[in-house]
């Protein structure tokens, strides 16, 4: 009979419970979080605190009913409802643990937004690709999960009190103690590992679920303790926690490398690739490859100008900056001896492009002016020292050229040259400013400033035809992201993913190609794996990004991807999606049809997409090593 539990029985069977659930936890670890005593401890604390964390709903809830309960006149029934709370409760517990260590298994992270957003869609499980046995498995573990939640209630509740065995008495308040103790032990030696960077701990970290990182750098500087610098790898390298490239590189470097201009505006999106707001631009995309439905690999600086270097999703953006590594194709640079001229009207450090993109290059050929003139006379200045470097570069060697433009850049500035969009709002002043009324001369400063960087970028191309370099120069232009002006309801970039802060011009011209224009969907990834095989790149690009060549002629894309910090985002023709890939991405859900409005019906667009899905969820984590 289901007896009502005394607080003593109920206290073992949730202390047992703990226990079991320490079990589950110990299958995350790997043989080699036990390799050290000091690594051994710190395993052992963890996965001994982490175990009560996972625990902890269920314990509150439990612990609920069976005060809620021990109220009701009904002892059969309370006692039914409290053996249900307590198994149910505990058995989900184990569940989830058991979901997260598969998922973790198959693509090597834990159970996210995203995977929720795929596991609840109709359909979504079968498309992982599971068979009927399989399922029919999972059924039969679960299952087993809740027996053996069932069996230990039954024993330690239900035929204890059948036998009248003694009372058991849990002293919480020690146990308490002793978790604290362990858990600040934790934290500190987590947080140490951080300041001097001991990868053992800070690798093993990621094999539990919800694991919370904790950095002290600045006590630890306070204290003496030197931070250590993360190791970044040169070409062909691969780090601790990246298997990036997936094979060392071959390559046959060609008769004559080509010379590379790449000139990036800030906040260009794609409707300014227009014969009145950006001629020269125009006129050249005339005779090179023009992309007309562009996607940046973000919507902010950070995750548009790592895209277009690395091809890779915007997560990457973390492991890359922690291990200071930088892009294979700036590595194939350095070793086919090209010399740089890296120019940018704002910061290399903020961004940290100094500590991911360029991170190898040598600090005398980057050059960065911010403050002082305003963000278009930079742009000017920058411009006529770039064209400085390329006529005193040593012409025996390739070169490539980097410019970041900084004028439309908010609040968006221009000479009075520039001026081709009238009525514009003389004084951009965020907080005075009545967006709701003023957007549309807000906007005509933008497309001031886009005029302004297309003069620059004329200047650019005039001289390289001046200097018959064209010949042998290949001339990338892009936004790093683009810029909405309350089309979609939001001024800016970075909130969301629709065309108006994702799409940006793209033109792409390659000495001996045909011009042409594409009209279908490109990617910011798909620009390494253009470069590349110019370079003498034999690898299939899959080797270093998840981009396509723009050049094969059987070149096609369905859709784009982008992120910011805490989502990506899939970008089709026919409904863009955003997934959360950490807890603070879950709060900013997006769900639009190809035109960027609210989708009459979501899963049904959900249910579309659930390849699709299980091929983001392989790139999120393709280029990650596992540690242990």
């Amino acid at each position: 009979m289901l007896v009502f539990p005394s607080l003593g029985r109920i206290d073992r069977f949730y202390l047992l419970t703990w226990l079991l659930v320490a079990v589950h936890v110990s299958t995350f670890t790997t043989g080699s979080q036990y390799s050290s005593l000091s690594l051994a401890s710190w395993t052992l604390m963890t996965t001994f605190t982490y175990s009560f964390f996972y625990l902890l709903p269920a314990l509150v809830g439990g612990y609920f009913v069976r005060w809620l309960m021990g109220k009701s006149r009904h002892q059969r029934v309370a006692g039914v409802t409290v053996a249900l709370a307590a198994v149910g409760l505990t058995g989900v517990t184990h569940v989830l643990l058991f979901s997260d260590r598969m998922i973790h298994t198959m693509y090597g992270f834990h159970i996210n937004g995203f995977v929720l957003d795929l596991v609840t869609t109709p359909g979504g499980i079968a498309s992982l690709g599971a068979s009927l046995s399989t399922q029919l498995t999972g059924v039969l573990i679960v299952a087993a999960l809740f027996g053996v939640q069932a069996f230990l209630y039954y024993v330690v509740v239900l035929r204890a009190a059948a036998s009248s065995s003694g009372a058991f008495k849990c002293r919480w308040r020690w146990l308490l103690v002793v978790l604290l103790l362990a858990t600040v032990s934790e934290r500190m030696a987590y947080a140490y590992s951080s300041a001097v960077n001991y990868k053992p701990i800070l690798f093993a970290s990621e094999n539990y679920p919800l694991y919370l990182p904790l950095s002290m750098r600045k006590a630890a500087k306070f204290f003496g303790i030197k931070e250590q610098e993360r190791s970044g790898g040169r070409f062909d390298v691969k780090s601790s926690s990246l298997n990036y490239p997936l094979a060392p590189l071959n390559i046959e470097s060609p008769a004559r490398l080509p010379n590379i201009v790449w000139l990036v505006a800030e906040s260009l999106r794609f409707d300014m690739l227009d014969p009145k707001i950006m001629p020269e631009l125009w006129q050249f995309s005339e005779q090179a490859l023009r992309l007309e439905k562009h996607y940046s690999g973000g919507n902010l600086t950070q995750m548009g100008v790592f895209s277009m270097f690395y091809g890779l999703y915007s997560p990457y953006w973390f492991p890359m900056l922690d291990n200071r590594r930088s892009p294979v194709l700036m590595d194939v640079l350095q070793q086919q001896n090209y010399q740089f001229g890296l120019y940018t009207s704002q910061r290399f450090t903020f961004p940290a492009f100094d500590k991911t993109v360029f991170v190898n290059m040598n600090p005398a050929d980057m050059h960065e002016l911010q403050g002082g003139a305003e963000a278009w006379k930079r742009d000017q200045i920058n411009i006529g020292e770039m064209l400085d470097f390329i006529d005193s570069r040593d012409k025996q060697r390739p070169f490539m050229s980097y410019m970041f433009f900084e004028s439309t850049h908010a609040n968006y500035t221009f000479p009075p040259d520039s001026v081709i969009a009238e009525p514009y709002l003389e004084d951009l002043n965020y907080l005075t400013a009545d967006f709701a009324s003023e957007i549309g001369k807000i906007k005509n400063r933008y497309i001031n400033a886009s005029h302004h960087v297309d003069q620059q970028i004329g200047r650019v191309i005039a001289h390289l035809r001046r200097e018959k370099l064209l010949e042998n120069t290949m001339v990338i232009v892009l936004g790093d992201h683009g810029e909405e002006f309350m089309e979609r309801g939001r001024w800016g970039h970075s909130a969301e993913f629709n065309r108006y802060q994702t799409s940006t011009p793209a033109v792409v011209y390659v000495p001996g190609q045909k011009p042409r224009v594409v009209t279908g969907i490109t990617s910011h990834l798909d620009i390494p794996a253009t470069v590349m095989p110019l370079l003498g790149v034999l690898n299939p690009p899959s080797d270093y990004s998840a981009g396509q060549n723009l050049l094969d002629p059987g070149y096609h894309r369905d859709y784009a991807v982008a992120g910011d910090w805490n989502r990506i985002a899939y970008l089709g023709e026919n409904f863009k999606i955003a997934f959360p890939v950490n807890t603070a991405g879950a709060a900013r859900d997006e769900m639009t049809d190809g035109d960027d409005r609210p989708l009459a019906n979501p899963t049904e667009a959900m249910s579309s997409i659930q390849t699709v899905m299980i091929e983001m969820m392989k790139n999120l984590t393709r280029f990650k090593k596992r540690p242990g």
